[in-house]
């Protein structure tokens, strides 16, 4: 396992992969819409080898496949969920899979999102249909589930830099955070042992923390209040109907327990929430502040 091709490689995710997987000695093949940005100017000075193009026109990555040993397979976000954005986002994964059977790689990691097998009740064609998919094909595969990112709560959907912290899950029910970082650390994990990890899936998360114990530190490392502003439940059905749905759920029935002891075993130390806004969360939040 040498040669990895990260798809979503300028997102937060797949970023935090592609470096990882380079400090560890991998070459990779970045997959990006926008060679000139930033993010991939950044990854190729890193040593990343850029590849314009994207999951929509797969066959047009069929010479690549060929050329590597992994896939991590990260589809795009998508903000404004519905049935037809779930259905469009199962078929791009499963071309892609089906591509990699067909040019002869030997592993796929699939990053998923977790209780995505929960989600199937309402969302039957997702990210299950391509966890389903991948661990039933002929191919060495595995999947990733991460739980929320810290990193999302910079985007303006949360109103960070506006002084608010806009809460659309239930307020009183603690879920799960991960940083992006852990996620490439951990998907380089992976991929190193990738033999061991062969038909698995990993629900990846650390800390649980609700809502209102989020804003507690937040409000802690600002030393200043911010306006809670709970999202009520039926303006979340008018945005999204999938999301809503997602919402309820969470509420009647939470997140199932994460193997903790079996993370620990391959990596023993996540990056709890204090260290991230110690490290880089507060500070891109003033930012955020400064910018308006």
């Amino acid at each position: 396992m040498k040669t990895i091709l990260v798809t979503g490689a300028t997102g937060k995710q797949g970023t935090a992969t592609v470096y990882e997987l380079l400090k560890n000695n991998f070459e990779v093949f970045a997959l990006t819409r926008n060679p000139q940005s930033s993010e991939a100017h950044n990854l190729e000075k890193a040593g990343a080898v850029l590849v314009k193009g994207d999951l929509e026109n797969i066959e047009a990555l069929s010479d690549l496949f060929k050329k590597i040993d992994g896939l991590y397979l990260v589809l795009p976000p998508v903000w404004i969920s519905s049935k037809e954005t779930d259905e469009k986002e199962a078929e791009l994964g499963i071309k892609a899979i089906r591509l990699a059977e067909e040019q002869g790689v030997k592993f796929v990691l699939y990053s998923s999102v977790l209780a995505s097998d929960k989600q199937d009740a309402f969302r039957p064609k997702f990210k299950f249909t391509i966890e389903k998919y991948l661990l039933e094909s002929n191919l060495q595969g595995a999947v990733i589930r991460p739980a929320s990112f810290m990193e999302n709560l910079l985007l303006p959907s949360f109103g960070l830099g506006e002084g608010k912290f806009i809460n659309p899950l239930p307020e009183e029910t603690a879920i799960s955070w991960v940083t992006t970082n852990d996620i490439g650390t951990f998907a380089r994990i992976i991929f190193q042992n990738y033999q061991a990890f062969n038909g698995k899936t990993v629900d990846f998360g650390g800390e649980l923390f609700a809502p209102k114990q989020v804003l507690k530190l937040l409000e802690e490392k600002l030393k200043q209040p911010i306006e809670f502003v709970q999202v009520p439940l039926e303006i979340l059905h008018q945005q999204s109907e999938t999301f809503a749905r997602l919402v309820e759920m969470i509420d009647q029935e939470g997140y199932d327990p994460i193997d903790y002891e079996f993370i620990a075993s391959w990596m023993p130390k996540l990056t709890g929430f204090e260290q991230w806004m110690d490290e880089t969360g507060i500070q891109k939040i003033k930012e955020l502040r400064n910018h308006k």
